[in-house]
């Protein structure tokens, strides 16, 4: 009887001591009233409940992808509306308004809108000089789009950008209807430009038309007396090079050649 007696109190003081494995008691530091602040051993138990590690690890795909498609279309429309609202800006103020100005060859069509241009790239005009170009560029097709048009409206700026090689307005909303039907990514679409753009002398009975020969020289002609930078063509200094008779047949070259322009500026306002 002794003997039971004695294995029933050691079975009874072991079963109170007995703690299952996956139950183990907190060491002091990982108490609530623990004064040990130090990093986590790493046999302590994490506090972070089970089901808070679950779901930081796991990856909701759906979620991603809404937030990715939400963001790019926030992007999107703000500075589709931006670079849309700059190009209208810049069309109006520097060309007054006027699409075949604006998209002219002549390198001195606006001195403004050059020093405007040579701003671009510093804190005080952050964007390149390509970039404000093109926003020109989007409000001249904007506005020579047919009715009714959206395609390209609806188009971020680079993907607009990529569709002005084009020129011809109908070509370029039938593009962006075709960029938004199939999703083309602005690499796909630039080769799909450039394809058009090469069969476009073969779809033509005439190709690009000549410049004319009055043109041609005026244009040569202005090159010549350009701003080179914050200089002009010819400086103080090269004139100062010449001697008295040099200058003597200058002046009077000069004087023949403004003749002949007065002559050449009456014939085209008599036109």
């Amino acid at each position: 009887m002794e003997l039971d007696a004695r294995n029933v109190a050691r079975r009874t003081r072991d079963a109170k001591g007995f703690v299952p494995s996956i139950i183990k008691p907190l060491e002091l530091s990982e108490r609530s009233d623990s004064k040990n602040s130090g990093p986590q051993k790493a046999n302590e138990v994490s506090l972070i409940p089970a089901s808070e590690e679950v779901e930081n690890t796991l990856v909701d795909k759906r979620l991603v992808d809404e937030a990715s498609a939400w963001i790019s279309s926030k992007i999107a429309v703000t500075l589709n509306r931006g670079a849309q609202e700059i190009g209208e800006y810049v069309l109006a103020r520097f060309f007054g308004g006027d699409p075949i100005l604006a998209k002219s060859q002549n390198p001195h069509k606006n001195a403004s809108f050059r020093a405007l241009s040579e701003r671009c790239g510093t804190a005080e005009l952050p964007v390149s000089k390509t970039w404000l170009n093109n926003a020109v560029g989007v409000a001249v097709m904007i506005r020579r789009l047919p009715e009714p048009s959206g395609a390209f409206k609806a188009l971020p700026p680079s993907f607009q950008a990529s569709l002005l090689p084009l020129r011809d307005p109908t070509k370029v909303e039938k593009v962006a209807s075709v960029v938004t039907t199939k999703e083309l990514s602005v690499r796909e679409l630039k080769k799909v430009v450039a394809e058009e753009c090469a069969k476009t002398p073969k779809d033509t009975s005439r190709g690009r038309p000549s410049t004319p020969a009055i043109a041609k020289a005026v244009s040569r002609s202005l090159r010549l007396f350009s701003w080179e930078g914050n200089k002009r063509a010819f400086s103080r200094a090269e004139v100062d090079e010449l001697d008295d008779d040099q200058r003597k047949d200058i002046i009077r070259s000069v004087r023949i050649l403004m003749e002949r322009l007065r002559d050449l500026a009456g014939k085209l306002k008599r036109a």
